[in-house]
């Protein structure tokens, strides 16, 4: 028996969905020089994998540039039929849960246009947390959520929305002028995370990223919502947890990055 032993076999797996979730995220295609850094793997061995799954159709190649192939939206398509968003997103809303410490949920537009409903939440097991039943509905211009809702309508849409929606008081904090909104949205457009201290409910907080899906469509919000006290203090980190959950849902959906997206009408 030879006393070689081959060290490849075993990373052929590992190395083919690390390679495929590298492409997900670089729709653009990437050579085999960029792959084998990022991946840190030699170009001789990777050569080959990259062959396999061009063969088999999981990869295109085009002007030395691999990217994913037919085959694997194929696959994505039928491992997602028949799910749910709740049941997609749940995994990323408990490691964001478990990541912050504070509730974690998740929100889809209504029909109507003007509310949105909590579909699914990861809660906190802190004595002192945000909780809701899942079915609450909000209004958009008074959560964190809405906020991002809102700022994906055009101009002429978010004054049709100010002229027929009650913008009432839900705490002290709550922004009842559409100015003032309009100048929030701009913000939130800006950095990518909608934040808010007390506006719905005067003790709690909210830190949401958008959630996107096949062609960048706003598909769901994700929000981390913690007693305020907590919120400003961990301000910064649940801003960026926020925005990697939702980030990591929208991969699994098949949404753009926001990373060189257009940004939406002011």
């Amino acid at each position: 028996m030879s006393g070689v032993v081959r060290q490849d076999g075993p990373m052929v797996l590992p190395r083919a969905f690390a390679l495929l979730r590298l492409l997900a995220a670089s729709p653009r295609g990437l050579s085999l020089s960029d792959i084998a850094t990022r991946l840190d793997v030699p170009k001789s061995s990777l050569s080959s994998t990259l062959k396999a799954l061009a063969d088999q159709g999981y990869l295109a190649r085009e002007r030395a540039l691999y990217s994913l192939g037919p085959q694997s939206f194929a696959l994505a398509s039928a491992i997602l039929a028949g799910k749910t968003i709740s049941q997609i997103a749940r995994p990323s809303l408990e490691k964001a849960m478990e990541e912050s410490g504070e509730s974690v949920l998740l929100a889809t537009l209504d029909p109507d246009g003007a509310h949105l409903t909590y579909v699914e939440i990861a809660e906190s097991p802190n004595p002192v947390r945000y909780a809701v039943p899942v079915g609450t509905r909000r209004p958009l211009y008074a959560t964190a959520c809405g906020k991002l809702f809102l700022a994906e309508r055009s101009e002429q849409a978010r004054r049709a929305y100010y002229e027929t929606t009650a913008l009432e008081k839900k705490s002290d904090a709550t922004v009842t002028d559409p100015e003032v909104l309009e100048g929030q949205l701009q913000v939130l457009r800006e950095s990518g995370v909608s934040i808010t201290f007390g506006e719905y409910s005067a003790d709690a907080a909210g830190f949401a990223a958008p959630i996107r899906g096949a062609g960048g469509a706003l598909a769901a919000a994700l929000v981390i919502a913690a007693p305020i006290t907590r919120g400003r203090r961990e301000a910064e980190r649940f801003a960026r947890l926020s925005v990697a959950a939702a980030g990591e849902i929208s991969g699994i959906l098949g949404g753009a990055s926001t990373e060189g997206r257009e940004k939406p009408r002011a």
